[in-house]
């Protein structure tokens, strides 16, 4: 990916849910075949009934997301977007673990990751976060947090309060005030701050066990 495509974030088009983009991302894989072969956006069209407009306004947040490839005026899936779409027919919950893996690393996965590191926020609240300079409309922020959610990135649970998969939508401190914390965020901690919190829970749960009884 070249740096000009790389030069600012891109959220996903309004008008076309994660939904309809992933049907999108499977019609191409199918037309491109194993050989991963770029397809017009013409043909692309016709195929899936959607506008060659609709579909070229969705390809700079796929691209961006390491899904699709642009070949002057033509698409193509990715390497790591054929496995999706091949992965979606046989067991969709394995081609959602598949996407979290691929996107951890991703803008938006960091981004989410900060925003919810001190609590759940409202799906709205979220994606104004997510969209915040990027677009003037919240509706894109919001088909932002679909595809999170559908990467198990995030969770929208009931009333849209938005956590880590991993974690209770209002998480509670322990007696010792250590702070409950998700995977995400786990890993998300400098080297030295994650050692320091492993060996704090080592501590409290030796406490807790109390001392060793001999049989």
């Amino acid at each position: 990916m070249s740096a000009a495509h790389t030069a600012h974030n891109i959220l996903p088009s309004g008008g076309f849910t994660s939904l309809r983009q992933l049907k999108l991302l499977d019609a191409i894989a199918e037309m491109g075949g194993d050989g991963r072969q770029s397809i017009p956006v013409t043909e692309i069209s016709t195929k899936v009934k959607i506008s060659a407009t609709t579909i070229s306004s969705a390809q700079g947040f796929l691209r961006q997301a390491g899904l699709l490839e642009t070949h002057h005026g033509a698409l193509a899936v990715t390497a790591a977007g054929l496995k999706l779409t091949r992965l979606r027919a046989e067991d969709s919950a394995r081609a959602r673990l598949f996407l979290r893996d691929h996107w951890r690393s991703a803008w938006f996965t960091k981004a989410a990751t900060r925003f919810l590191r001190q609590g759940p926020l409202q799906r709205t609240v979220l994606a104004e976060k997510l969209g915040h300079g990027l677009s003037s409309t919240r509706e894109r922020g919001l088909y932002l947090v679909d595809w999170l959610d559908y990467a198990l990135i995030v969770q929208v649970g009931e009333g849209g309060l938005v956590h880590f998969p991993d974690s209770p939508p209002a998480p509670e401190a322990p007696a010792s005030g250590l702070p409950l914390t998700s995977i995400e965020e786990v890993l998300a901690l400098p080297d030295d701050t994650f050692v320091a919190v492993m060996r704090a829970y080592t501590t409290l749960l030796t406490s807790l066990r109390g001392p060793a009884t001999r049989a």
